[in-house]
């Protein structure tokens, strides 16, 4: 028996939590180097109706330079300006042993969150306001424990695909290496970007 197709998988979770789903497949043309069909595909599922976050997955097997050829993550939009994005990563034994990755990537001056954490990109003077806050520091952590390559990110990718989130700033909990379809996984970030968007909401 035949896996089932990611977006049906995706399909059937939306339906299950009644939740709206909008999914979209562009197929490539073959040409002399592409001997078999290939597609870019994009799907986003709002929360719930006041659509106060997204779950977004992207793929595509022919990015542009610069452009991230798949990802998945729960989004929720920014009342800041959209400038350069920056990631946010938790540190790795790598980090940890080269002398030279100590002092990499911006600090926010908190010594327990910048020992765990590297700051990839220059944020602005919205972002590092943004990050200077110990309560959102904290659930930046509490995301990125919760699975093995979570990134934070803000605005390092195009959302065009999503209205909503076109032309706003954002941030994210993000799967930068593939797509996540489980269940659970995908309720359980929903809620973590949904505590951060409380923070964000309480502080501003």
């Amino acid at each position: 028996m035949e896996d089932k197709p990611n977006i049906e998988i995706l399909s059937e979770f939306a339906k299950a939590t009644n939740r709206k789903i909008f999914a979209h497949e562009e197929a490539y043309p073959h040409t002399g180097f592409r001997t078999f069909q290939r597609f870019k595909r994009t799907v986003y599922i709002p929360i719930n109706e006041d659509q106060t976050s997204f779950f977004l997955w992207y793929s595509n097997p022919y990015p542009k330079i610069g452009e991230t050829p798949i990802y998945c993550g729960a989004f929720i939009s920014l009342e800041m300006p959209k400038k350069s994005g920056i990631s946010i990563r938790q540190k790795n034994i790598v980090d940890k042993l080269n002398v030279f990755a100590r002092n990499r990537g911006y600090n926010v001056g908190n010594s327990k969150f910048d020992s765990k954490v590297i700051i990839e990109g220059k944020p602005n003077i919205d972002e590092q306001r943004l990050l200077s806050k110990h309560k959102l520091q904290n659930k930046i952590l509490e995301a990125l424990n919760s699975k093995e390559f979570l990134n934070i990110s803000i605005n390092e990718y195009n959302l065009d695909f999503v209205p909503e989130l076109k032309d706003s700033s954002y941030m994210a909990i993000v799967n930068p290496q593939n797509w996540d379809v489980e269940y659970d996984f995908i309720e359980d970030l929903f809620v973590k970007i949904e505590n951060i968007r409380q923070i964000l909401k309480m502080n501003y």
